[in-house]
C-alpha cells in the first residue's frame, strides 16, 4: 500500500497519473552503500526491462543516508540510463522532515551540482529545499574530469582539489623522494588518483568522477573513482591474453607490482596494511580486497585462498567501465 501510495504521490509531481504504471520505479534502499548499489539497484535495474525512452524514476522515499562512494557511480548511473535509453531518469526525494539532511549532504558532496551541470538526472522535487545538518570539510566533495582535459589540467586539478585532501587525511602514503635539487615527497594516493584519471582519458576514452570524503562520523575516509569506459578486460585483458575480466583485473593489479611506477600493487597492499578495503568492478565483475587475504595477495596466490572466489570475487554485476573504491579507518588529529 505504501509503496502505491508514493507512486501515486510521484506521478502526481509530474502530471502523470494517467500513465503511471509506464513508469519505470527503482526503489532505493534506507541505506545507500556501495554493497546496495551492486546488489540492490543494478539488480532491480536488471529486473525492469527498461524500454527505450520509458520514464525511470529512483525513489528516495525510504532513504536516509548515501554513502560517499556511491557518488561516482550514481552520477556514472544517470549516464547509462540517458547513453542506453534515451531519457533522463528522475529522482523523487519527498519533502519531508528526515529528507532534508540527504539532499543536504548530496549538495555538500557535490551530486546534485554535476548531476544538474550534465543531465544526468532530474529532480522532481526541488533538491534545494528543507536542506538539514552540517556542512562538510571543503576539502572534500566529487571532481569530474572528461577526455578534453589535457594531462597539464588534470595534474593542476589534482594540485588544486586532491593534494590537500590527501595532505589533511592521508600523510601516513607520503613517501620520501631524492633528485638532483634534494629530497621531496609525494603522496601514494595522491599519485595513484592522478594515474587513474589520466587512464579514463587516455585508455578507457572516459570522463571521470571522484568522490573524497573524510567522515568522522563514521571514522573512514572514503576514495572512489568511476568511469564509463571499456574496462580491464577490453584494455589490459586483450594484450595479456586473460580469460576472463578477473583475470584482466588482477593482471593490471600485478603489472606493476615491481615497478617504482606507483600503482594499484601499491596502493593496494598499503591500504590493507592499514586494515582498510580495496573494491575494483570492471565490467560485470567485482574483486574485494580485504585485510584477510593480505598475505595471499602479496605472495599472488590469491586462488589458492579457499575463501577467495567466494567471498572476494562477485560476479554477474553488469555495470560499464571502471569503478574503485577505497576505504580506510579515520586516525583523529591526522
Amino acid at each position: 500500500m505504501d509503496i502505491l501510495i508514493n507512486k501515486t504521490v510521484i506521478a502526481n509531481k509530474l502530471d502523470l497519473v494517467g500513465v503511471i504504471m509506464e513508469s519505470i520505479y527503482i526503489d532505493v534502499p534506507r541505506d545507500l552503500t556501495s554493497y546496495e548499489f551492486y546488489n540492490n539497484l543494478l539488480i532491480q535495474r536488471e529486473k525492469k526491462n527498461v524500454a527505450e525512452e520509458q520514464d525511470i524514476i529512483l525513489d528516495f522515499s525510504r532513504t536516509y543516508r548515501i554513502e560517499p562512494l556511491v557518488v561516482p557511480n550514481m552520477l556514472c548511473f544517470g549516464y547509462e540510463f540517458r547513453k542506453k535509453y534515451g531519457n533522463v531518469a528522475k529522482i523523487y526525494i519527498p519533502d519531508i522532515s528526515y529528507s532534508g539532511e540527504l539532499k543536504n549532504y548530496m549538495n555538500e558532496i557535490g551530486f546534485i551540482k554535476y548531476a544538474e551541470r550534465f543531465g544526468l538526472f532530474e529532480f522532481i522535487t526541488s533538491p534545494y529545499g528543507g536542506l538539514q545538518g552540517e556542512k562538510i570539510d571543503p576539502i572534500c566533495g566529487t571532481l569530474y574530469f572528461d577526455t578534453q582535459n589535457s594531462i597539464d589540467e588534470i595534474n593542476r586539478g589534482v594540485e588544486y582539489c586532491i593534494t590537500p585532501f590527501a595532505e589533511q587525511y592521508l600523510s601516513k602514503f607520503e613517501s620520501m623522494h631524492k633528485c638532483n635539487d634534494g629530497i621531496y615527497y609525494k603522496n601514494e594516493i595522491t599519485e595513484f588518483l592522478t594515474e587513474m584519471i589520466i587512464n579514463c582519458r587516455t585508455h578507457a576514452k572516459s570522463f571521470s568522477f571522484t568522490t573524497l570524503h573524510a567522515k568522522y562520523s563514521a571514522n573512514k575516509i572514503y576514495i572512489a573513482v568511476s568511469d564509463f569506459g571499456c574496462g580491464f578486460y577490453n584494455t589490459i585483458g586483450l594484450s595479456e591474453k586473460c580469460k576472463d575480466e578477473v583475470a584482466a583485473i588482477l593482471a593490471g593489479v600485478y603489472r606493476r607490482k615491481d615497478s617504482k611506477v606507483y600503482g594499484l600493487y601499491n596502493v593496494i597492499r598499503r591500504v590493507l596494511e592499514y586494515d582498510g578495503k580495496v573494491r575494483i568492478h570492471s565490467n560485470n565483475v567485482q574483486i574485494i580486497f580485504t585485510p584477510r587475504i593480505l598475505k595471499s595477495f602479496l605472495n599472488e596466490k590469491l586462488f589458492d585462498d579457499n575463501g577467495f572466489e567466494t567471498y572476494n570475487v562477485k560476479r554477474n554485476l553488469p555495470f560499464e567501465g571502471v569503478h574503485i573504491e577505497i576505504e580506510l579507518p579515520l586516525e583523529r588529529g591526522k
